[in-house]
């Protein structure tokens, strides 16, 4: 993923948008309030980051990415 958001030519504010709403978990509401705009210009932003993170990974061919996630359990013997 960190390649795919390196090679996407993302700006400095939408990279600073998807950080906040999608590595910090911050709602775009709050994450607006600490970069001094609009919760609409925060959607618009990470929108725009999306698109060309998934223009990367369509270049790449990778096609349709999903992640699983697993919890695994370890019984004691």
């Amino acid at each position: 993923m960190h390649s795919a958001i390196n090679s996407a030519g993302l700006t400095d504010r939408q990279t600073e948008a998807i950080a906040w709403v999608y590595g910090v978990d911050l709602t775009q509401e709050r994450a607006a309030a600490i970069m001094g705009v609009l919760r609409q210009t925060v959607a618009k932003l990470a929108d725009e980051a999306v698109d060309k993170i998934a223009a990367v990974y369509q270049r790449w061919d990778y096609g349709e990415v999903t992640c699983e996630y697993s919890e695994t359990s370890q019984q004691a013997a």
